[in-house]
């Protein structure tokens, strides 16, 4: 948990002016209202506490202040880094000239293994994403440095989808078929952890039982800060 206060001054050139001002600043800042505190392109998530309205007995001129409350205390950046692990690297493109040997129009990574890092000051979670190009069986993300991982125990088709969410007080499983989304925590292996990203270079090695090859893995995650 993490408060934070604004405080700051009403410039109007009349009084109505002021008055309408101070309507819609009540209206935007209700208590208990949701919402994502931007700066210097960081943000945090944050719920209205309080606001109101202060006057200074020399100047006279209407102050304002708001309490936010934040449940985690972390600032984060606003966009999400995304890291493929095991993905096809694209190799087409244009002018296009095919040699009569023929060409690639694209080639697998060739390591199992890669590194993440986090450039946050403290650990965070992430979402991981498995898809399957094909049969693919028991797939798994290890993390090399601290021995933890994450292992699905099923068989997944040509576009299976399954996501694993690792983030404090929001850890789940679950399928993606297009725009429905089910719970699958029953797959998980008991042995999984659902692990951090440490702040600093993290080795991850994804691996499967069979068709290894034919499994994409992807890795979203906010980097998070103790200020801005």
């Amino acid at each position: 948990m993490r408060n934070i206060t604004l405080e700051g001054t009403v410039i109007a050139d009349t009084p109505d002016e002021a008055y309408a001002q101070r309507h819609s600043f009540l209206q935007i800042f209700s208590p208990k209202v949701n919402g994502t505190l931007l700066y210097r392109e960081r943000q945090i998530a944050c719920v209205v506490e309080e606001a109101g309205f202060t006057v200074s007995t020399r100047q006279r001129i209407p102050g304002f202040f708001v309490s936010l409350l934040c449940p985690s205390p972390f600032f984060e950046t606003q966009d999400e880094v995304r890291e493929e692990l095991a993905s096809w690297i694209p190799m087409f493109e244009f002018e296009l000239e095919l040699p009569e040997s023929g060409m690639e129009f694209g080639m697998r990574q060739p390591s199992q293994i890669i590194t993440v890092d986090n450039i946050g000051d403290v650990s965070c979670g992430c979402e991981i994403v498995f898809r399957a190009l094909g049969t693919v069986t028991n797939h798994e993300l290890l993390n090399m440095d601290t021995g933890e991982y994450i292992r699905l125990l099923t068989t997944m088709n040509i576009g299976d989808e399954l996501r694993v969410y690792t983030h404090f007080a929001g850890k789940r499983v679950v399928s993606v078929d297009g725009s429905t989304v089910t719970n699958a925590f029953s797959l998980l292996d008991t042995g999984s952890a659902f692990f951090q990203l440490a702040a600093g270079v993290n080795t991850l090695r994804y691996d499967a039982s069979v068709n290894m090859e034919l499994l994409e893995v992807s890795i979203y995650y906010r980097p998070q800060f103790l200020g801005v």
